[in-house]
């Protein structure tokens, strides 16, 4: 069932709706598409990372991104972000293209924060702990099992 979420994001409240199941799908294809690459890049095991004991290091954060640079032109980011932004209301006021601009001229942060959270809505398993999230947490040690004689 398609819910709407509230968010308090810099002193604002961002409502948002979740995208239909077929949306979400091509939204998550177009996604994996344009930051797949240097996604896969930055996460994939390399001996550097294991003697670090880090989950990346900072050159191959560096490298990621160049390779996200070199292959996102200008209108693809710009149309990918107003397309996440479909439907996103902030105060009660729908975002549109002029209300962006206006916004968050100079606040471009707040403008990212905003696009996080309606990933969070509409792809909270990718994000959370069972997805993509568990990549950025701290490592936890592993509890042994007590076994009780019965």
């Amino acid at each position: 069932m398609i819910e709407t979420k509230e968010k308090e994001i810099d002193g604002a409240t961002y409502a948002v709706t979740q995208m239909t199941a077929r949306k979400a799908l091509r939204m998550k294809a177009k996604l994996m598409r344009i930051f797949g690459p240097s996604l896969a890049q930055l996460f994939l095991p390399s001996n550097d990372k294991a003697m670090d004991g880090m989950a990346f290091s900072k050159g191959e954060a560096v490298k990621s991104l160049q390779a996200l640079a070199m292959q996102l032109d200008d209108d693809t980011f710009e149309k990918l972000i107003m397309e996440v932004l479909v439907g996103v209301r902030k105060n009660g006021m729908e975002l549109n293209e002029q209300i962006i601009d206006l916004e968050f001229a100079g606040d471009l942060l707040s403008l990212f924060k905003v696009v996080w959270f309606v990933l969070e809505v509409n792809y909270a398993s990718f994000f959370g702990e069972s997805g993509i999230g568990i990549l950025f947490q701290e490592a936890k040690p592993l509890k042994k099992a007590s076994m009780k004689a019965e």
